[in-house]
């Protein structure tokens, strides 16, 4: 960018969202605070689909609104179990949840993929080759990827989403930089960083730091 991070801008920023988040959205932060590279190691193919269909359902839309109806959703997609799922045909239970039909094809279509290859390798290929081996599965794409990956403990990453976008243009900085150095200063992960800065950011909580 060719400026120099705006520290002070980052850290006000930051100790606003956290104070904020951990009195609006304790949960959040304790869910995010457990997710490390242990979660990939213990990651089973069940809750990876319930990760990848999260991802593919909030992209572009208001994840509260996603929130009240995921629970349904789930049921919709058989909880998630991978043999039902594979042997799933029609997407009128999951249309009468949520009416997004390119959603819900991307979304069984991906985790039908998965199934053929065998969870085990699959995964063995995603840590092997890395985060981009995400972007093979339908509904995932060049930001999504990093948001699945640090949902299952695969790296710990920003997701360059317009909310981190905006917060860092805020700072002078890029989203990775702003993260990087949000993290180091509090002993956070960049996870927990992101999930703040993205919370807060997107109850609108930027224009209390802009006014």
């Amino acid at each position: 960018m060719g400026k120099l991070m705006r520290q002070d801008k980052a850290i006000e920023l930051f100790e606003v969202a956290r104070a904020y988040c951990e009195d609006k959205y304790p949960d959040l932060i304790e869910w995010a605070s457990s997710i490390d590279s242990q979660t990939f190691r213990n990651l089973r193919f069940k809750r990876f689909l319930s990760e990848y269909c999260w991802v593919v359902y909030t992209s572009g839309f208001s994840a509260d609104v996603l929130d009240g109806r995921f629970e349904s959703l789930a049921r919709a997609f058989k909880n998630f179990d991978p043999d039902r799922l594979y042997r799933m045909r029609s997407i009128k239970p999951v249309l009468r949840v949520f009416n997004n039909e390119r959603k819900a094809r991307n979304f069984l279509s991906g985790a039908k993929m998965v199934y053929e290859e065998g969870f085990s390798n699959f995964k063995k290929r995603l840590k092997e080759e890395g985060v981009d081996i995400l972007e093979h599965l339908p509904g995932i794409g060049k930001i999504t990827k990093y948001h699945l990956a640090k949902n299952i403990g695969l790296l710990d990453s920003a997701k360059p989403d317009v909310w981190l976008e905006r917060a860092a243009r805020n700072c002078d900085t890029t989203v990775n930089e702003l993260v990087g150095f949000l993290s180091e200063r509090y002993n956070l992960s960049r996870h927990v960083v992101d999930i703040i800065i993205w919370r807060f950011s997107a109850d609108k909580g930027l224009k209390i730091i802009n006014n």
